[in-house]
């Protein structure tokens, strides 16, 4: 069964559809970024005829004990430290960190040092104990679902592995102060991953190669606004961690209206990948599920979406829209999301109802526009 659910995989990703976004002219710009497949230091390490054991000190100091610079790789002489001179410790720029009234959110708005962009990354803080961040992989976004700030941007580059990386590096030696950690990453800041596909599977090695920054698989989550093709590729490539996917509608002639990659992959093509993907891990699916007043929260929205779901290992994260400027769509009442999430629990349909963070400071899910790409004066 395994195999013949690999070779479906497979048949999807030998000719992936080409969907003329995704891409742009800072994709051709070659950096010295390679610190994160770990070749910069075995690249060093070989040409000094240094020992091997150090890309192991190096990786400890770096990726565990979290040192803020080069110079702090004690575990290294001097003169080896001098070697790593010419190599980039952080890709990005703080341009400003806000937190949340609650505390519970913290926002950073990151500048390129590559090409001045800018984009955003949000710390989410759980009483539970979850310290999840929610990294970008683009400067704005392509997609352009109707709802989103980060579609308003247009899509402005893709990011590097390291780049992607260094925004979960930037929290970790954050919360070290603490003594706490980074317990889930989850792909879903500005950007398409699965259009980002090869750089965010670069950026998943690092986080789960035991060695380097050691995160379990089961702790990433991957989302996708539903690019079939791609999201096959990243499976099919060994990806075993978890999916969520931007549904938002639970019919298709709905689902065009909200975004316009639904007129590129069908619902019914989404939902085949899906259930590969299940029979192939026996992972649940999140589906998330924005709740716009008057546009997809209706009784019979609830209904359609628990047909489309029953018998699917599958769970519904309900999430209050969160306005933004320029868009007229609102929030749903209080009244209809109760509704809503009663018949989703009459149906036997695992779901939740998100809890708004970082609302006040535009961190919530829906709002990262980057400042609109440029610092305030």
């Amino acid at each position: 069964m395994m195999d013949r659910m690999e070779s479906r995989f497979s048949a999807y990703t030998d000719k992936p559809k080409d969907d003329g976004i995704g891409k742009s002219e800072y994709d051709t710009i070659t950096v010295k970024n390679v610190i994160i497949s770990g070749s910069m230091v075995e690249e060093i390490v070989k040409n000094n005829n240094l020992q091997n054991y150090k890309i192991t000190q190096f990786n400890k100091a770096y990726y565990n004990d979290l040192v803020e610079s080069f110079d702090e790789i004690t575990t290294w002489s001097k003169k080896d430290r001098a070697l790593l001179s010419s190599e980039q410790f952080f890709s990005l720029e703080v341009e400003k960190h806000q937190v949340s009234k609650r505390k519970d959110t913290i926002k950073v708005l990151f500048k390129r040092k590559l090409d001045n962009k800018f984009i955003e990354t949000v710390l989410m803080r759980f009483e539970d104990g979850r310290n999840t961040v929610c990294v970008s992989c683009m400067v704005g976004c392509p997609v352009n679902c109707t709802f989103c700030a980060t579609g308003k941007l247009g899509f402005n580059g893709n990011l590097n592995a390291k780049e992607i990386v260094d925004q979960i590096m930037y929290f970790a030696r954050y919360l070290k102060k603490e003594n706490a950690k980074i317990t889930n990453v989850v792909y879903m800041g500005m950007g398409e991953p699965m259009l980002n596909l090869e750089n965010v599977q670069k950026s998943i090695e690092v986080l789960t190669d035991e060695n380097k920054f050691g995160l379990g698989g089961r702790r990433i989550t991957v989302s996708t606004s539903g690019y079939v093709a791609q999201f096959n590729k990243l499976v099919s490539d060994g990806f075993r961690g978890r999916v969520a996917i931007s549904l938002h509608a639970p019919n298709q002639a709905l689902r065009e209206q909200l975004m316009p990659v639904a007129k590129a992959y069908s619902l019914d093509q989404v939902m085949e990948a899906l259930d590969n993907y299940v029979t192939l891990t026996n992972k649940r699916v999140s589906y998330e599920y924005i709740l716009i007043d008057g546009v997809n929260d209706s009784e019979q929205n609830a209904l359609e979406l628990s047909d489309l779901l029953k018998n699917r290992l599958a769970h519904v994260n309900l999430i209050p829209y969160n306005p933004i400027d320029g868009v007229m769509y609102k929030r749903s009442t209080q009244e209809n999301i109760q509704l809503f999430s009663k018949i989703l629990k009459q149906k036997g349909i695992n779901y939740s109802l998100r809890v708004t963070m970082g609302d006040d400071i535009n961190a919530a899910c829906g709002q990262l526009a980057g400042l609109n790409l440029a610092p305030k004066t």
